[in-house]
């Protein structure tokens, strides 16, 4: 069981590793940001090109890179069965007792869940953001959505910052969305169906597919 699982390619790495640092962007332009003045342009200037920078660099990581990947962990992602409500079910037990309930697949129940949340929260801020951007936040109900929403996708980022960082039943994750591999151990001790079917293939399915990708500087963009 020693040795690396790739995990995720150069394409999946990008898309997340974008996708935080322009909320990061975002968040704090966005609390900064002041009414009037030559400190409020800047920060509300910073903050549409966030915002414009997320969509375009995520858009051109689709065209460029490794689409294949891509789409099939959006698939993977948005797939959500009775397996996975039973999952849910029971992870409050094993968050009580400290220990974590194995994956069906490559994602778990939590992950799919999480990801579903932050696209629907990211929606939410765009369309309030561009009402806002028409309409103003004076007495704008719609600017109220934008806060709730901005405090919503918060809390999700927190908690995940929490599971890859502190979490030491979980922070073996983090080497996935670093260098694209995580131990074999850890992954079979959490995905084991998705760890044995990649050794059962000589992980040529994935590897086949993802490792040209990663080599490749389009992929890198």
């Amino acid at each position: 069981m020693a040795g690396r699982v790739l995990r995720f390619t150069a394409s999946e790495r990008g898309v997340h590793w974008l996708t935080a640092l322009a909320f990061f962007s975002l968040l704090i332009s966005g609390l900064v940001v002041g009414r009037r003045g030559t400190f409020h342009s800047v920060m509300y200037a910073w903050h549409l090109a966030s915002s414009g920078v997320l969509v375009g660099g995520v858009a051109l990581i689709a065209v460029r890179g490794n689409r294949r990947a891509l789409g099939r962990s959006a698939r993977e992602l948005l797939t959500f069965d009775e397996r996975d409500r039973r999952w849910l079910a029971q992870a409050p037990a094993h968050l009580l007792d400290g220990t974590a309930e194995p994956a069906l697949g490559r994602f778990n129940a939590g992950q799919k869940l999480n990801f579903a949340s932050v696209c629907t929260l990211f929606a939410v801020l765009y369309i309030s953001g561009i009402d806002t951007i028409v309409e103003g936040t004076h007495h704008n109900l719609v600017f109220a959505a934008h806060k709730l929403g901005t405090i919503a996708a918060g809390a999700l980022v927190a908690g995940h910052v929490y599971m890859a960082l502190v979490n030491r039943g979980t922070r073996g994750a983090l080497p996935g969305m670093l260098t694209g591999e995580v131990d074999r151990g850890w992954a079979y001790a959490h995905y084991p169906a998705w760890t044995a079917a990649q050794a059962g293939r000589g992980e040529s399915a994935h590897a086949r597919e993802d490792t040209p990708a990663v080599r490749t500087a389009s992929d890198d963009t």
